[in-house]
């Protein structure tokens, strides 16, 4: 992987992304109030920055926020809303997880877009490829280049 292809996984260090309750309130359309009733219940958490008692929110808490509303919005009570949340963040962990760990590079050219996923691992000597045609994802192994 070249060097631009590793900052593009390390551009924005979303975890230093902290955002006020009042800045959270107006991107999600979530009161304060509810705000603090969320993170009452253990649905939030806020962040304690440079010994502020002002309460501070990572961008993933802000994700999460609206994630809930989401939910509360299609119907769900705010314990199923606060459930639903915390398992599509657990699957968006896992793949972000994944993407991290098996990215070797990338290749964009006429269309066609083509993911390396590293070493296949019970042939060492191939990387899987996964290719976009068409917009339809196939795979394929290439030697190795290392």
């Amino acid at each position: 992987m070249n060097e631009e292809q590793r900052a593009l996984l390390k551009k924005i260090p979303i975890e230093n992304l902290i955002f006020g309750i009042g800045d959270v309130a107006s991107a999600t359309d979530v009161s304060q109030s509810q705000i603090r009733y969320w993170e009452s219940k253990g649905y939030i958490r806020s962040e304690v920055v440079n010994g502020s008692k002002n309460r501070k929110f990572s961008y993933k808490t802000v994700l999460k926020v609206e994630q809930i509303k989401s939910f509360l919005d299609d119907g769900y009570t705010l314990v199923g809303a606060a459930k639903q949340a915390q398992k599509r963040n657990d699957y968006f962990e896992t793949l972000r997880s994944f993407f991290e760990s098996r990215f070797e590079g990338m290749a964009i050219t006429d269309g066609l877009a083509e993911i390396d996923m590293g070493t296949f691992d019970p042939e060492p000597t191939k990387h899987l490829i996964a290719q976009r045609i068409d917009n339809k994802w196939q795979f394929k192994l290439i030697d190795a280049t290392n």
